[in-house]
This record gives C-alpha cells, structure tokens and sequence, in this order.
C-alpha cells in the first residue's frame, strides 16, 4: 500500500511540474544585441536570455507561481528607456515577437493563456491610441529639462501649458483605449485589475462611467471594490466643484472659520505627527510661503489627521509651522479623510477663493510651480480684463 502512494504522489509531483513548466521562445527581428528578461512584480528576476541576431534561444523554465509578472526586451546598443510591459504567465509556450525599431510598444505574445490574450488585446488597443501621446508628453519633459532655466516666463508658461494638454490628451485617450476593449471584451476578467493600472483617479468622472458598466463580478472582486469605493468620494473631488468642508478647531481650541484665511489661492495640505514625509515637506512648504510677496494671493492650510494633542501641538512648534492649523484629532476615523479621500499622507490639494478645487493630489516637487503657473495666468487675465 505505501509503494502504491509513493507512486501515486510521484505521479502527482511530475504532473504539477509539468503543469508549471514554461517555454518562451521568439524573435526581434534586427536586433543585433539585446535582452529578453522576466522579473516578478517585486524586481526580482525569473528568466533571462541574451538576443543574438534577432533571436533568442527556446527554453523550459519553471514557473514558481501563475500570476502577474513584468517583461522587457531591450537593445543595448540603444537603450530607450521604454518601461516593462505586464504579462500573466502560467504554464505552457509563450511566443514572443517585438517590432523591429519599436521596442517601446508591446510586443505580439501568442499564447494559450485567456488571461494573457486579454492582457495583449487591451495593450495593442492602448499602443495604438497613446503610445504617441506618451513619447510627447516625454520629448516636452526632455525639452524643460534642457531649456527651463533659459526660457523667458512667457514661454516657460507655454511649454508648460503645452505639456498639460499632452497629459490631458493622454488621460482621455486611455479612456478611449480601455472603452475599445471592453466593446471587444464585455466579459473580461481583468477589467478592474486593469482600471488599477489607468490612473483612475485623475478622471474619476469618466472611470465611474465606466465603472458602471462593469459586470457584478468585477464590481465584487477585492479590485472593484476598492476601486468603486475611491470612486464614489472622487467624482466629489474633481477639478472646478467646491471642495468638501472642513470640520475641527485651531490649537487654541477655536472652530475652524475658512471665510478667515482670505487668500486667492490656498494649499491644504493633510499631514500626521508621526508621518516622516509630512514633516519633512513642511520645512519646502515655508521656503514657498516665504517666496510670495503678496501675502493675499497664497496661503497654506494644514490639516491634522492626528489623535492626540499634544503630538499635533508639537509637531507644529518643532516644524516652525506659522500658516493656520486645524484638527479634530479623529485620526483615520476623521470625516476629512473619508470627505477628501485621503489615502495617503502627505496630501495637498489647491483651492481658489471660492473653495473650489484647483489642483489634487500634487506631488510636493510640483507645489511650487502649480502655484507660479495659477498666480502669473490670474495676472494675466486681471491685466487682459484692465486693458
């Protein structure tokens, strides 16, 4: 009897194997030298293979784990800097072939894997539709870096502009790209994973149209359900509407009066005693305050999500904090995370003097220039409309 489930378990071991086992094989055609590699989602690399004359050699690997990974082919001799592509790898053959010239797009993978067919499906459609948009949005970047600190302010404004309507472009051609795909695959499996991927959150309008659409069991997945979550607060938290109130009291215990802090154009910025990054922000976040010369035109708002006093009333006096303060010491459980959807901290959001939303979820490097940019156009148009 213990022969019989030696065998039977040895068969079994062979068998989820076999299962586990897979083979990659392709071409790039006119690519002299290269690399082919797969990495896990965490950087840590599963397969890899030198390209020689436009090929690289078939072989079985063994696959730890189904599941999502990275996947890049890249010339060294003329490294792009394209990003990696995702791939869904399972057992079985992937056949693998890049565009000559065009690495930066995604590559033709023919494979038995349902998941990987939609995954190539979405990524051709979206290749058509954006990876122009992309390359600009770059060769702009390229441009600022290069001519920045040379430009007059008028132009540096214009590339600027210009550089937001490519980004704008982008956001909607994403849009375009995702709705093409789900008209191909209304039944997919992979909507909502791929939604995590398409920076909903900077046109939460759109995505929660299409959020709606969706079929109950992507709604239900652990994915659609974080996402529809976030949705539902961010089609509150758009560009142009009045933003959500804020509730809590000043650290001499006074309620909160926004009609007091009086200024054309206003950072809120959420922050946490303990948050490192918060902190640390806060010493860039004086330097900004001190560069503006009209003291109505820009001010800053600080809003604890902290649950003690005594951190919070420090932490302002250690960060040389002298811009208005609020909090209602609730923590996580604030009604200004959930209003503002506050995932993270840091947070910084811009408002003009109608409480209305100018700016979201600004990365602290771009504060500044988000605040020039506003105040130099409101010039503008005040000049314009004198004249």
């Amino acid at each position: 009897m213990k022969y019989y489930a030696i065998i039977f378990i040895g068969l079994l071991a062979a068998g989820c194997h076999k299962k586990n086992e897979i083979t990659f094989k392709g071409s790039a055609p006119g690519l002299k030298n290269g690399v082919f590699i797969v990495k896990t989602l965490g950087d840590s690399s599963v397969y890899g293979e030198n390209i020689k004359d436009g090929k690289f050699p078939e072989k079985k690997h063994l696959l730890r784990e189904p599941g999502y990974y990275s996947m890049n082919i890249t010339d060294e001799d003329n490294n792009d800097n394209h990003e990696p592509f995702e791939v869904y790898l399972e057992g079985g053959t992937y056949t693998v072939t890049a565009e000559p010239g065009k690495l930066y797009l995604y590559p033709k993978i023919t494979s038995t894997s349902k998941t990987q067919q939609e995954l190539s499906a979405f990524y051709t459609i979206s290749d058509k539709l954006v990876a122009d948009d992309r390359r600009q949005i770059k060769q702009l970047n390229d441009e600022l870096k290069r001519k920045g600190n040379g430009l007059s302010k008028s132009a540096f404004v214009n590339l600027l502009d210009q550089i937001s309507a490519a980004e704008n472009k982008l956001l909607s051609s994403n849009v375009i790209a995702f709705k093409e795909f789900l008209k191909q695959y209304p039944q997919t499996g992979i909507s909502t994973h791929l939604m995590q991927k398409l920076n909903y959150e900077e046109d939460p309008a759109s995505y929660y149209a299409i959020y709606q659409s969706l079929t109950p069991a992507a709604k239900n997945s652990d994915d659609g359900k974080e996402i529809g979550e976030k949705l539902s607060h961010l089609i509150k938290l758009v560009v142009g509407v009045k933003a959500p109130a804020i509730d809590g009291k000043t650290p001499d215990g006074k309620p909160f009066d926004p009609k007091s802090l009086n200024k054309r154009l206003l950072l809120v910025d959420f922050w946490r005693a303990s948050n490192e990054f918060s902190r640390r922000n806060h010493q860039q976040l004086a330097l900004m305050l001190g560069k503006i010369k009209d003291k109505n035109s820009f001010g800053i708002l600080s809003v604890s999500l902290d649950t003690k006093m005594d951190w919070w009333t420090t932490a302002i006096k250690e960060d040389n904090m002298s811009w208005p303060q609020v909090a209602d010491l609730k923590g996580d459980d604030s009604p200004n995370a959930a209003n503002w959807s506050i995932s993270s901290i840091p947070t910084y959001y811009l408002l003009d003097n109608n409480w209305k939303i100018v700016a979201r979820n600004l990365n602290i490097g771009n504060i500044e220039l988000e605040i020039n940019t506003y105040l130099y156009k409101a010039s503008m148009r005040k000049q314009s409309n004198a004249d």
